[in-house]
């Protein structure tokens, strides 16, 4: 643990001045129902990612890891005390960029400095999931989604991937297209911009469109 913050410090201070505002992304998504998973959490959250994204996934330990150094990659809902949605998103250095189109990036091989600290201004963002139990928690996974891009990674590319006929039929609705095929068979969708009628909609109730009517 100790080595691993050290680690996390140094390759933090590359970027002294800059402060990713962590408390306010959960305030926003937790105005959704959505937490911020603890590592002592990460269990729940795999299974629950497990039994809702089709083929296999990272292990518990290696999603924990990329939490443990991002500090915001995932959230997840309880209804009713149970698990029922979650949002996993991946702050992505220039060289995290480089290995996502190489085909190398993963949950499973995460390097330290392919991924973004606090401290450190991400060059992207890699929407690693998002999906839930119910309609309602899988509409509250998407509106977490939009809040997460509009108030915190507007200024940057959002990719994605998508393993089902829904996950692709979202990606035109998101306005993104194939930018890539890195494993050389399944595509690599990348944004072209905020789906900005889209975000209107589903955002104007949220906290984040309070904020904006405030600001």
């Amino acid at each position: 643990m100790r080595d691993m913050m050290g680690e996390e410090l140094r390759l933090g201070a590359t970027e002294t001045g800059f402060r990713f505002p962590v408390e306010r992304l959960d305030q926003a998504f937790g105005s959704l129902g959505f937490k911020p998973v603890q590592l002592s959490e990460i269990d729940d959250f795999h299974a629950l990612a497990d039994s809702l994204i089709d083929g296999e996934i990272a292990s518990a330990s290696d999603i924990g890891r990329v939490q443990q150094w991002t500090r915001t990659s995932l959230h997840m809902r309880r209804w009713n005390g149970r698990p029922d949605g979650f949002v996993a998103s991946i702050p992505l250095s220039e060289m995290g960029v480089e290995a996502l189109l190489a085909g190398e990036f993963g949950f499973a091989n995460a390097r330290r400095e392919w991924v973004c600290g606090p401290d450190q201004r991400a060059s992207a963002l890699l929407s690693w999931g998002l999906a839930g139990l119910t309609p309602h928690a899988q509409a509250a996974a998407l509106r977490a989604l939009l809040v997460g891009w509009r108030g915190f990674y507007a200024d940057v590319r959002v990719y994605a991937r998508a393993r089902t006929t829904e996950g692709k039929a979202l990606m035109r609705r998101l306005n993104f297209e194939i930018c890539a095929y890195p494993d050389g068979e399944s595509p690599l969708y990348g944004s072209t911009g905020f789906p900005q009628k889209l975000g209107d909609l589903l955002l104007k109730r949220t906290v984040l469109g309070q904020w904006e009517a405030g600001s």
